[in-house]
């Protein structure tokens, strides 16, 4: 089956040589480097605090250029987000008129697959293809593989690992520094991920009901989407994974946790067993909170003796030099790049 998923647009990045890499490559997820012709990648683009803002798979283009395939809804606010962030360098953003188009079964096929997942099936762009199905085809494809999607991400409060990007190939921790990092990191190697957005299957129709409690009446998630998957309907949801096994309810009918293949078989055993891995990115983080405060007193000092430095002709040290020398100084804090 072939679709065209008409709720995605295209956005072209463009610039001289590495430009565009370079600049995308220090605000998103992944290590856009390892973009290729046959491999597409999924990224996140995230706010300072790890939290969702948009994602996208990221396609190589022609020489200079890479074509980002986003949601349509999310398209605006990434756009403006990475003009915000471009500043003055030469890099062209502009919409493309390429069509996103996914497709699945089909042998004779010849495209990239979803970088999510194989089970998605191949993802790629063009002018026009022949379209064998509907977007309701491709949402309840998607739903059946247990795949989050774009749709189930709520702006700027889904942190981004509980989307499952670190087990569906959405986030790179070994490639530097990107937007949202330290939060994200911090999630990662203190095992904080309490919930992900995972299938569950669903006894009717919910309306409009979208809050999923335990019997015991203790919220337990939040129902994202729904669609009929062969004779049964199967939904995705934000689930505290804490609840995932007990009783669940959406209004008066059951709900069941399915577990996707991408999920651990425990989770909470894996989180529980990885809060004993050294975090040796942000090793600042295991500290004594006091030290901490020591630290961040005595980068305050540092900084005001920055400020009322003298030049040999007596002239007070600029402000933003001062204040850059202090930033050099606590780089280690803002960022931290594996070795």
């Amino acid at each position: 089956m072939i679709i065209h998923l008409s709720d995605r647009r295209v956005l072209r990045v463009a610039g001289a040589e590495r430009a565009a890499t370079d600049f995308l490559n220090g605000l998103l997820t992944i290590d856009v480097e390892r973009v290729a012709t046959d491999r597409p990648l999924w990224a996140g683009l995230l706010t300072a605090q790890g939290k969702y803002l948009a994602d996208m798979i990221i396609f190589a283009g022609g020489e200079g250029e890479l074509l980002l395939d986003l949601p349509t809804a999310r398209y605006d606010a990434a756009v403006a987000a990475l003009k915000r962030y471009r500043l003055r360098q030469p890099i062209m953003i502009e919409d493309s008129m390429l069509q996103v188009f996914a497709g699945w079964n089909e042998p004779q096929l010849v495209a990239p697959d979803d970088p999510r997942s194989p089970a998605l099936g191949q993802r790629w762009l063009g002018a026009t293809a022949s379209v064998t199905g509907t977007l309701a085809d491709y949402r309840a494809h998607r739903i059946r593989a247990g795949i989050p999607g774009s749709e189930d991400f709520a702006p700027e409060k889904l942190m981004w690992l509980e989307s499952g990007a670190d087990l569906l190939n959405g986030v790179d921790f070994t490639k530097g520094c990107f937007v949202g990092q330290e939060n994200t990191a911090r999630m990662n190697y203190r095992a904080k991920v309490r919930k992900r957005v995972v299938p569950v299957t669903l006894e009717s129709d919910p309306g409009g009901a979208t809050e999923i409690v335990t019997s015991a009446g203790k919220a337990a998630g939040t129902l994202t989407g729904h669609a009929m998957v062969g004779d049964e309907r199967r939904g995705m949801a934000l689930l505290r994974l804490e609840y995932a096994d007990e009783d669940l309810r959406l209004g008066d009918a059951p709900v069941t946790f399915v577990r996707p293949e991408w999920l651990p078989t425990d989770a909470r055993a894996e989180a529980q067993a990885a809060k004993g891995r050294p975090d040796h990115r942000t090793p600042h983080l295991d500290r004594p909170r006091h030290d901490r405060r020591r630290d961040a007193g005595l980068l305050r000092l540092n900084y005001h003796a920055l400020v009322r430095a003298r030049h040999p002709t007596g002239v007070s040290a600029p402000y933003p030099i001062a204040l850059s020398i202090c930033f050099a100084m606590t780089s280690c804090w803002i960022c931290v790049v594996p070795s």
